[in-house]
Formats: structure tokens, sequence, C-alpha cells
């Protein structure tokens, strides 16, 4: 970490903002990579270990065990043939969900402007990769995580600080409760993270992301898989039950009244499916009289802005399936 990181930290115990003083005892590559941060105002010390500053104390029961559950998938991604080199494509891996990732976020950074020395913060930064894109297009990024496992948490920074020459904080600390000061930042980043808040922290999460951002900053929320009328997802997790991750699926709704009641102004964005992105719709010679009209219908409905737009919302609340993408910015 940087001293220039302590403007945006909160003691975990006493909530006192900016109230840290460094003691660094090992210095490297521009950072202190180990030493402790001593809150001003209770005492509280605060570790650092390889440039990671540890803000979780007292880590509840679930966060300790979602933490361990991905270090167990980081060894399980070792042993599917993933390794430093793998991890640093991403998210240009060819694979469905990585493509749909690339894409969405491409189209999201073109719904909005960034600018160098901007603040932004990446909420469950996992492999950092997106902390990484953020730190080369010149902002200050700040990488925060419940894990610091290489290849599923904030100790793979290292691999893109080094691969790219670009540097990022990193924090140690839960979503719900961010050891973050208030007003901090321009930017909230969440790519496919909320749903891992339980019912009770999904709202809490909203209002503490509201709380981190400038008068003006925008929460950016990418990729969210939904829970539909028509398709429930009543097994939603099973595959990855074994790592204990917290695995929630929302209804739309339910995250656009979280947002709201947090005291955002709400835009959801197109989704990155053919309909949206261009994609030619085809017939074919065994197209049913049913398949020919929906097909004609998109056509014409994705000539038109209300027509998009009566789309968008269909397939946020009506599905049966996608995924939820929009901008939320703080008056």
């Amino acid at each position: 970490m940087r001293e220039t990181l302590i403007p945006f930290l909160r003691c975990p115990r006493c909530r006192a903002e900016r109230a840290f003083e460094l003691d660094p005892t090992e210095t490297g590559e521009g950072e202190v990579r180990a030493g402790s941060l001593r809150c001003e105002a209770c005492g509280h010390v605060a570790t650092i270990t390889r440039g990671v500053v540890d803000l979780v104390p007292d880590p509840p029961e679930v966060v300790r065990r979602e933490a361990a559950g991905l270090e167990r998938f980081a060894e399980t991604m070792r042993a599917d043939g993933w390794d430093r080199v793998r991890v640093l494509n991403l998210p240009n891996e060819d694979l469905p969900y990585w493509r749909g990732q690339a894409l969405q976020f491409e189209r999201m950074l073109d719904q909005i402007q960034l600018r160098a020395g901007q603040s932004i913060l990446d909420v469950g930064s996992n492999t950092c990769w997106a902390s990484s894109a953020f730190a080369e297009r010149g902002l200050d990024v700040v990488a925060l995580d419940i894990a610091t496992v290489e290849m599923q948490g904030l100790y793979t920074a290292d691999w893109w600080m080094e691969e790219n020459d670009v540097h990022f904080e990193r924090v140690l600390s839960p979503m719900f409760e961010p050891a973050l000061a208030s007003a901090a930042f321009d930017w909230v980043f969440c790519c496919e993270v909320l749903h891992h808040n339980s019912p009770d922290d999904l709202p809490r999460t909203f209002r503490e992301l509201h709380r981190v951002l400038r008068p003006g900053g925008t929460l950016l929320v990418l990729n969210e898989g939904l829970r539909f009328p028509t398709n429930l997802k009543p097994d939603h997790g099973a595959e990855v039950a074994q790592y204990e991750g917290n695995e929630n699926v929302y209804f739309a709704h339910e995250y656009l009244r979280a947002a709201r009641r947090a005291g955002f102004e709400v835009r959801p964005l197109e989704p990155a499916i053919p309909f949206f992105t261009g994609e030619p719709l085809w017939l074919t010679r065994d197209a049913t009289a049913l398949g020919s009209t929906k097909i004609y219908a998109q056509q014409l409905l994705r000539l038109s802005r209300p027509g998009r737009r009566f789309y968008l919302w269909w397939t946020i609340l009506l599905g049966p399936d996608g995924n939820l993408s929009m901008l939320c910015r703080k008056p």
C-alpha cells in the first residue's frame, strides 16, 4: 500500500475516518509491503501483508467460510489448468462466461466517461482483472475483497502489477461493512458480486456503497444473475455449494428497490444478448409461424428506442433468463 490510501480508509473498530498512522517495516516496488496502520482515535492496529491492508479484525462466520471456500476454489482452478498466464488473460478467456463478461464490460464503459485521476472501488475484486483494467486507464483504484489467496483473492494483484506496470491498492474488508471513508470515491464497480449478500445484507451493502461515493458518483453493476417468475432457479449455487460462497439469487426488482431506497438514481443497461448487440436474427427453413412472427417482432422492436426499452424491461423482469447491469448514480 501507499500512504495515499489512508484518506480512503475508516477504522473497522471505532469508524473514525482518515485516522490511521502508517508504520512500515518493509518497502519495495514503490509501496509498503509489510507493516501496520494504527488508528489514532482508538488505537486499533491493522496489519499490512504483501501490500494488502487487513481491515477485518473479527470476520463474521459467513465471511470466514466464504474466504476459506475461495481458497479451496483456487486449488480447483489450478487442478483444472488455470495458472498465472491464463489469469492474466482475463477477461478475454475463450469461454462463454468470460466472453459475456468482456462484452458487457466494454458496453458499460461505452456508457460512462472515466477520467485519469478519478478514484474507483472494485468490490469483490477476486482475480483483480477489473482493478488492473481501471488502473491501466489511469484511475486510482482500490480493490476490496474478503480473501487474499492467489487466483481468487487480493494477492493476485501482484501478478497484474508486475505484468502491466500498474499499481492499485488492496483492502481486506466485507462489502456490507467496508472499512472505507465516506464520500471517498468517484466510482464503485461490482461485477457479479452483489448476489453474495444475504437478503438482509443486500440493502445494507447498497447503503454502504452509496455512503462511500462522492455526490454525483456512480455505482456500476455488471452482470448480476436473476431469478424470474418463469425460472425461479431453486437450485442456484448447487454446483458450487462445497465452496460456501453465500450464493443467492434475486429478482431484478429486489436489486432496483434496494438501490433506490439507498438513495440512488437507477438506470438499467441493455444486456449483451443478440437483440441488443446488433447480431442478425435470421429465419430458418424450419421456423414455425410463431417463431417467424417472434423474430419479425424483435426486428421491429430493436429499431426504436421505446421498443428496445420495452424489451429491456421484459428481459430483466420476466426472463426466463438473463443478467442485470445498471448505472446507479448518487445525486
